[in-house]
């Protein structure tokens, strides 16, 4: 385990670093966004006549985009701006852009709009009171639908010793990241040319290619530092507004959120209600049924996959023989929501954990233990029909439960001490390359990611490549490029960065140092050392410096090597699955974690006084980078337990889109976590690495709910799990 600083800190301690939002080019203009005045309604008009009239002013509705893009636009289903029926609260319907901030703003609240009001959907519960059915007529608002099954359910309900029923509710949180969405767009002859805060370059100019009607390869998206991204900025949000502006203006335009426009155009998460029930025999699950209700926004049927991704952590790291799942994913009238760190699987796990403590003490078992004897071990199988892989999970329970004894026998009264399990597929499968090049003195690493402020890329992806060339940290750099001259990746999310760039940066590295021993006219292995300023190249007793061994044409870019790596997709047992699609997991990773709460038995208020996390790794190749993931993924749990809620009114307004009012959790409500990782359970990245950016993430909703019950009695079912409900829980109220 290697352990250096990282390459980022003196930009950043400098305050040098680029982000976003302090993007200013000369002679460019400032954009604003008209948004739609009610959350569901019909356009009569968009007038931008008022806005147009005012001096320096560029504004572009629906009727101008014929004269503007190739095709007058791209996809049908999701046009830039909305001509029939407004479909959320602040959809954009027209886009202006002024000298200034403030006259861009003046100029979008001149913008005559005309919408007749129509019923809003807000709540998926009033629109099915009853749980859809395949007997239930046809719903305009299910986009989704999922259902799978395996085995006799019926006959395992109905021999079973004990059947638990429950309901859970989730709410929609925010990626709360530290920086608001920002970009600069410039447009010159057939060259879309952005400049954005993104997870996912690659992606950004793929979606906008599709938006706008144009070439994929006219679109060029280069990323800035960012400040942080956590799903948030994972696809096209403001850019293509800014690509139009300017090629209306022949500026560089730039447009950029304020932090109550993050919240309201935001893609925070899906709320949900899932059912689960679980039947018992002989203190076994015999059988399970799980249901789901997926509120996803304003998302187009055939564009979500979530329902089907979702459900599977419904069904958890248990082996489940019998079982039938079904899911609905309900568009509503609100922005189209998206993933957050780990997308759904923190309010997954809080349900099933929940319910599976709640099913342990209905039959008289001790809870962990309950778990601990279904859970999934390297062999089994997971309940749509893969095989688990090597998983750390149960070693992980033991660890954790021998922990949670001893923080038991110790606690104060009024504590309690709750144990949460989560499991995670990363996303190693999806595509990436990188290019390594090697000069006399240092070890270039070409890629298209940006940091977005975890390590995975900055830090992640030197240390795998100082351990395949045994390079003290200072030879190697991490250099970034824009979509036009950067190898291809797929972007950072799914915890797939430093497993598949670092498996092709393995593979570029075996082929570099091929062709070195292969001019050294070397019998064995090389490997390169530093002696003074030069990296020489070693054999046994063969030695020559790397600049001996390029070529005239190497001289100045020095030597190439390119790597890949795209593994082959998983399978599920297509015959369980009666209809939609759901997702096959491509690695196995999870975590037991532990915390000690107090609860306020006059106002139900709780507060953590310890956490710990026992993570499966396979293998920490960068340790502080690792730590950081764990104790950072902590506290955003802690926020999707206590605190985090996006409310909605009635009418479509998000109500607390202010961090006044969107509470997350202070430095002073999170106690330092105790950190242990679990190795030798190999995954799919470099060296048996698995992805840490999610996982941590996950059990922590689940932990703190089991921790309240043991310190209160409160079963708490609805996330948050605020003070007012662990109130009403325990009757206060």
């Amino acid at each position: 385990m290697n352990a250096a600083p990282r390459s980022d800190l003196a930009v950043k301690l400098a305050g040098a670093a680029v982000y976003g939002m302090d993007l200013d080019l000369p002679g460019m203009l400032w954009a604003a966004l008209v948004p739609a005045p009610v959350a569901h309604g019909r356009i009569r008009s968009v007038d931008l006549a008022p806005a147009r009239a005012l001096p320096g002013v560029v504004a572009v509705g629906a009727e101008d985009l014929a004269s503007l893009l190739p095709r007058g636009g791209g996809d049908p289903d999701r046009p830039i701006f909305p001509t029939g029926e407004v479909a959320y609260r602040n959809q954009p319907l027209a886009a202006v852009a002024a000298p200034s901030l403030r006259e861009a703003r003046r100029a979008a609240a001149a913008v005559r709009v005309d919408v007749e009001p129509l019923p809003a959907l807000i709540d998926i519960e009033t629109a099915f009171p009853d749980w859809p059915d395949a007997h239930a007529p046809p719903s305009p608002y299910v986009i989704a639908h999922v259902h799978a099954r395996h085995g006799d359910v019926a006959a395992a309900f109905d021999t079973a010793d004990r059947v638990v029923e429950e309901t859970y509710r989730t709410a929609s949180v925010h990626q709360v990241a530290l920086e608001p969405h920002a970009c600069v767009a410039t447009v010159t002859g057939d060259r879309w040319y952005v400049q954005t805060c993104t997870q996912t370059p690659f992606g950004v100019r793929e979606d906008v290619a599709t938006l706008l009607g144009l070439p994929e390869e006219s679109v060029v998206v280069e990323g800035t530092w960012v400040g942080g991204g956590f799903g948030g900025k994972g696809s096209s949000l403001l850019e293509p507004f800014a690509l139009l502006l300017s090629r209306a203006s022949r500026r560089p335009v730039r447009l950029a959120s304020d932090y109550r426009q993050e919240f309201e155009l935001g893609r925070t998460t899906l709320p949900a209600v899932i059912r689960l029930a679980t039947a018992v025999k002989d203190s076994h699950i015999v059988g399970r049924r799980v249901r789901l209700l997926l509120d996803v926004g304003s998302s187009l049927p055939g564009r979500d996959f979530a329902t089907g991704y979702s459900i599977g952590f419904l069904l958890g790291p248990y082996r489940t023989s019998t079982f039938e799942v079904e899911g609905y994913g309900i568009r509503t009238n609100k922005p189209p929501f998206g993933p957050h760190r780990a997308p759904f699987a923190p309010q997954c796990a809080f349900a099933l954990e929940s319910h599976l403590d709640e099913v342990g003490r209905t039959v008289g078992l001790d809870p962990d233990a309950f778990r601990a004897a279904h859970l999934w071990r390297e062999g089994d199988t997971t309940a749509l029909g893969q095989r688990v892989g090597p998983f750390g999970l149960a070693t992980a329970l033991e660890q954790a439960r021998a922990l949670a004894r001893r923080w038991r026998a110790a606690a104060a009264p009024g504590h309690g001490v709750g144990i949460g399990l989560g499991f995670w597929s990363t996303s190693t499968g999806a595509g990436g390359e990188v290019r390594l090049v090697l000069t006399p003195t240092v070890l270039r690493i070409v890629q298209a990611e940006r940091e977005i402020g975890s390590g995975s890329v900055l830090r992640g992806l030197a240390a795998v490549a100082e351990r395949v060339f045994a390079l003290p940290p200072d030879r190697v750099r991490v250099e970034y490029a824009n979509t036009a001259e950067a190898p291809f990746d797929s972007g950072v999310f799914g915890s797939r960065t430093l497993g598949a760039l670092g498996r092709a940066i393995v593979e570029a590295g075996e082929k570099m140092l091929g062709t070195l021993a292969e001019r050294l006219g070397a019998p064995g292995p090389v490997r390169l050392v530093v002696e003074g300023d030069e990296l020489v190249v070693l054999s046994g007793s063969i030695r020559r410096p790397v600049r001996d061994l390029l070529n005239s044409e190497e001289r100045t870019p020095g030597l190439v090597a390119t790597g890949r790596h795209y593994a082959k997709s998983n399978t599920i047992d297509e015959q369980r699955v009666v209809t939609g699609t759901f997702y096959p997991y491509t690695d196995f990773t999870g975590a037991a974690h532990v915390a000690e709460v107090s609860v306020d038995r006059e106002t139900g208020a709780v507060r953590v006084e310890r956490y710990a996390a026992f993570q499966d790794a396979g293998t920490v190749v960068d340790l502080p980078t690792a730590r950081a993931q764990i104790e950072g993924g902590i506290a955003m749990g802690l926020g999707i337990a206590l605190t985090e809620e996006a409310v909605w009114s009635d009418d479509g307004r998000f109500q607390n889109a202010h961090l006044l009012d969107y509470r997350i959790p202070t430095l002073g409500e999170v106690p330092p976590p105790e950190v242990t990782f679990v190795e030798g359970f190999p995954g799919a990245g470099p060296f048996g690495a698995k992805g840490l950016g999610e996982p941590p993430i996950i059990p922590v909703p689940a932990t703190i709910a089991a921790a309240v019950r043991a310190a209160s009695g409160a079963h708490v079912t609805d996330l948050p799990i605020s003070a007012e409900r662990v109130a009403r829980a325990l009757k206060l109220l």
